[in-house]
């Protein structure tokens, strides 16, 4: 930072050396171009580096002075918060943009009263030195940017890289709106007059830094209103040196707040508050000015209802209903299907949901009246009296830190209260609260095709409705009408189990009815349930509201930039998805027996760990046999929104469902419409022709059938691929993610090509950026160097990849996987660190956390590790880290292993566990030889080829450690019978 000090006698003068006042706000400055604003409320706005509000106690000391200063909205320079959201306090509302890591460096924000926060309009995190937020007012829009500039150390490319956002996002903003920008700019514009830009009330000599700045505010048309003001120095510094003294004063400007030309009228007053304390080198600088703010319509964003309470209040909503329900049933037998539906919803708002308390998080404060009032008192020393100051200050931290203390040790005792009721679901949303896990980056931001950031809701919301228009645009046929004779009624056992597997706590559509409700109807209101639902079967025809739906983006990647990014997710009625239900009941058979084995995802006791064990146990077997193996990883562009509707009716036709299920299932996809919700409002309703909706309860199984029908088409002639026994492997599918297998490039050439022709027929695209291929072999001379094409593209040869969670390398060597699942566990346990290594909650709980988080993450698909001596010993010094953690030992204490095992009152788990995991899943599959024929085969199968010399090497369904001959008994008698293992 800047460190010159200043010595000058005279306070701003001109030319004669005559006082020069600043801008009165009755008439306009300089004549014409100034807009007179009046009639109109005074608010303070003000900017503040408080040197991080990472520390413990500095937001709660900063919202204390804010309010004691009155001042409405505060931005924040050097927040050193991580990404982007917003925070809701007490009375404020705090907005913030940080680096996604945990440096927790940089960082700005802006805090404003709940008031002010009804008026916001947009809230952009353009980087960590920039935010923008947009607040409705009259006579016009108020645009603030809370910047916080590179300071002398940083090279002149990254002020550039700086200067760059910040004019990008100026050049958005409307020339009739008031803009605002302020911050730390880490430059020095002096007291020397410049343009209209400055006035004659600067501090000291103009530096590099302040000539760029000012030439930044002379294209943008931005006056320095601190500049303006004849106020005494200690009302115009901003910044005091560390090496500041009385005798020899280190004082600097060089935070500042400007406006566009055009209304700096507004702008009454600027001046600094060096009363204002929080422990920081920068001081509070405020601004008084004129502006009145809008109140924004409330959001269309439906407000959470408080699903445990209706749960919690059954048995005295349940008569209120019954009785409605009644009355509902004599009023609506003449409606129509609308109708009956909007009474229906009607009667549920007015009789039940108005009286269940909306779901509001708040947080419970942790900081003490005490430690506030003391914070009072120190700031009564900041000029009288340093070392009381500092002693007060000391004081106030360790108070802070024993307050934290006390707090945490009531949540834990709330978590363990969680614990031993057995509530699991709250158990573990409070862990991850107190771990500082469930903090959610509200960051919406989208680029233009220039790679420039769009900053406007309305240009968003218009981005958003284009690419939803296109994504689900297809050239589909007309909905034929059909009479539907087949298909039996909807029973009430059907709502009934329907309604009970439905889960709770989730996101509600354009009704704004949770499923909590259904679960304390009574048999009225079943009744009334399945009267509608027969009539809705019967005749085809569902409420229009059950065919809209609103999708919510949710990122796909850390940093999204375009829609592409995000995945869109259907929200829509609860009800609906009832209803939906008992279709997917009633069509689950017929799909699932035209599923062929090789397919793992959204099937009934099928998963990850099987297809992750059948691809890995195949081509270590393949390659211990000196085989070669070319494996390709299909990554499909978008596969669940480009499912063509005409094409997936042609299936469901063909396997045999029931007409009216199918009658359904066609109104339900050629009349339905979808809009997007962004940042609480909602674009226009484009019409849906293609694609399953994510978040709907068929759109698994319509995906399963609809790619099972492009695959055995595709692959019903070709003999190709890997031969295990009896059976040829060419596929292995988990829903979309594909893996095609061969033992040359010529043959996967061919497989892959089939695929794709086949795919542009039912409307799917490969994506060539993410398919990737490898070729695995023990002789690497021997193998092609012929590249794999789609669409006449070469496909990228990887030498690893990512499959299901799992790394796979072209060398086949556990250990690889294994020492990367070691390090993502030991990433888990720092991030529960501060429960898992404090005084806080009880040792079996911090066991119980350790076996949910941590030993989760490390024995993800354990199921097919090869084990070694080697692997094993490695799994077993990282079970004794995290218990040496949680101990608090360090390794210089040398303690042994047993010693740590019984002050925990514990033996060692992860290998028995690994031991015991494998053993059940093969007991389970080989128990099931039919339904798990793809993995079984594997195991029991022969592959091609001699094997090299030496010591044959342990494959994926190897389980057993040295001296297990307990074990190895066991699994000897099940490979060679099939009897059950022995439990």
């Amino acid at each position: 930072m800047p460190s010159i000090s200043y010595n000058c006698d005279m306070e701003g003068k001109g030319m004669a050396g005559e006082f020069i006042h600043g801008p009165e706000s009755r008439r306009p400055l300089n004549g014409a171009g100034v807009l007179r604003i009046s009639q109109s409320a005074k608010i303070k706005i003000g900017t503040w580096n408080v040197t991080s509000m990472y520390q413990q106690g500095k937001m709660e000391n900063t919202l204390q002075e804010m309010t004691r200063t009155n001042t409405s909205i505060l931005g924040i320079s050097e927040m050193r918060w991580s990404g982007s959201g917003k925070q809701i306090e007490e009375n404020h509302i705090i907005y913030y943009a940080g680096e996604n890591s945990r440096q927790h460096k940089n960082g700005v924000g802006i805090i404003l009263t709940k008031e002010i926060d009804r008026s916001v309009k947009t809230f952009t995190p353009i980087s960590d030195r920039i935010i923008l937020i947009q607040i409705e007012a009259k006579p016009v829009n108020l645009n603030i940017f809370q910047i916080y500039a590179p300071t002398t150390q940083h090279t002149e490319e990254e002020i550039e890289d700086f200067y760059r956002d910040l004019e990008y996002a100026m050049k958005k903003m409307k020339s009739h709106d008031m803009t605002i920008v302020m911050g730390d700019l880490n430059a020095k514009v002096g007291e020397e007059k410049y343009e209209n830009i400055t006035g004659y009330f600067g501090l000291g000599r103009r530096n590099d830094r302040g000539t760029r700045f000012l030439e930044f505010c002379e294209e943008h048309k931005l006056c320095i209103m601190n500049t303006f003001f004849k106020l005494p120095k200690r009302r115009l510094y901003t910044w005091i040196s560390p090496a500041d003294s009385p005798q020899h004063p280190i004082r600097n400007q060089i935070d500042y707040i400007t406006i566009n030309q055009r209304y700096k009228n507004a702008i009454t007053s600027v001046k600094t508050l060096p009363g204002a304390d929080v422990p920081s080198n920068h001081v509070l600088l405020v601004c008084e000015m004129k502006l009145k703010f809008k109140k924004l319509k409330e959001s269309k964003m439906n407000k959470k209802i408080c699903g445990e309470k209706i749960i919690q209040m059954k048995e005295e909503l349940q008569p209120i209903l019954e009785g409605k329900c009644v009355e509902y049933h004599s009023e609506s037998k003449d409606l129509s299907i609308d109708e009956k539906w909007n009474n229906f919803k009607e009667m549920i708002h007015e009789n039940l949901l108005k009286n269940i308390s909306k779901s509001v998080i708040k947080n419970k404060p942790w900081i003490t009246d005490e430690i506030l009032k003391l914070m009072d008192t120190r700031r009564s020393f900041k000029h009288q009296n340093q070392q009381k100051y500092k002693e007060i200050n000391k004081e106030i931290k360790e108070l802070i830190r024993k307050a934290k203390q006390d707090w945490l040790e009531g949540e834990c005792k709330e978590v363990e209260e969680f614990e031993r009721k057995h509530d699991s679901f709250n158990l573990y949303k409070k862990i991850k609260e107190l771990s500082g896990l469930t903090k959610k980056n509200s960051n919406n931001n989208l680029m233009d095709n220039d790679g420039h950031l769009i900053i406007d809701t309305d240009e968003k919301m218009e981005v958003w409705r284009q690419y939803i228009e296109e994504l689900f645009d297809d050239d589909r046929p007309n909905l034929m009408e059909t009479d539907a004779q087949s298909g039996p009624e909807i029973t009430i056992e059907e709502i009934k189990n329907a309604i009970k597997t439905s889960k709770n706590r989730k996101s509600t559509g354009p009704d704004n009815i949770p499923t909590e409700v259904f679960k304390v109807f009574g048999e009225n209101g079943l009744f009334v349930i399945k009267e509608l639902f027969n009539e809705i079967y019967d005749t085809g025809k569902m409420p229009i509201e059950w065919l809209k739906s609103v999708f919510v983006a949710i990122p796909k990647k850390t940093y999204p930039k375009t829609c592409k990014d995000y995945r869109t997710i259907s929200l829509m009625c609860h009800l609906l998805k009832v209803f939906l239900k008992i279709i997917q009941q009633r069509t689950y058979v017929k799909i699932e027996q035209n599923i062929s084995d090789n397919q793992f995802g959204f099937r009934m006791g099928l998963g990850t760990r099987e297809a992750l064990f059948s691809i890995q146990t195949l081509i270590q077997k393949h390659r211990d046999n000196n085989n070669d193996a070319y494996i390709c990883f299909i990554d499909f562009e978008k596969a669940f929104d480009r499912i063509k509707h005409d094409k997936m009716i042609d299936i469901l036709e063909d396997i045999g469902l029931n007409e009216k299920d199918i009658r359904i299932i066609k109104n339900l996809y050629w009349n339905q419409s979808a809009c997007v919700r962004i940042e609480g409002n909602v674009t226009e309703s484009v019409n849906i022709k293609r694609g399953t909706r994510q978040g709907c309860v068929l759109s698994p199984q319509f995906f399963n059938i609809y790619s099972e029908y492009i695959f055995k088409e595709a692959l019903h002639s070709i003999n190709s691929g890997i031969k295990v026994g009896d059976v040829t492997i060419n596929n292995i599918r988990y829903a979309d993610d594909t893996v095609l297998l061969a033992n040359t490039m010529e043959e996967l050439q061919n497989l892959l090509n089939e695929v794709t022709e086949v795919c542009d027929k039912y409307g799917l695209r490969l994506n060539t950026a993410k398919t990737k291929f490898m070729i695995v072999s023990k002789n690497k001379s021997r193998c092609t160097t012929t590249p794999l094409k789609a669409y006449g593209v070469n496909l990228e040869k990887t030498s690893s990849i990512n499959y299901l969670g799992s790394f796979i390398h072209e060398d086949w060597d556990p250990q690889r996987e294994i020492k990367i699942r070691i390090e993502k566990a030991r990433s888990a346990f720092l991030k529960f660190k501060n429960l898992l290594c404090g005084h806080e909650i009880k040792l079996q709980l911090k066991i119980r956390m350790l076996r949910c988080y941590v030993f989760s993450v490390l024995l993800y698909g354990v199921e097919s590790w090869t084990l070694t001596d080697t692997i094993l010993k490695k799994i077993e010094a990282f079970e004794m880290w995290t218990y040496r953690r949680i101990l608090k030992i360090k390794w210089t204490d040398k303690i042994t292993n047993e010693e740590v095992l019984r002050r925990l009152n514990k033996e060692r788990e992860i290998i028995f566990t690994i031991k015991k995991r494998k053993l059940e899943f093969f007991g389970h599959i080989m128990r099931n030889p039919i339904k798990y024929k793809v993995p079984v085969s594997i195991i029991r199968g022969d592959v091609n080829g001699r094997r090299t010399q030496g010591r044959p090497e342990l494959y994926g369904c190897t389980i057993l450690h040295n001296g297990s001959i307990d074990l190895l008994n066991h699994f000897t008698k099940l490979l060679g019978t099939g009897v059950s293992l022995p439990t």
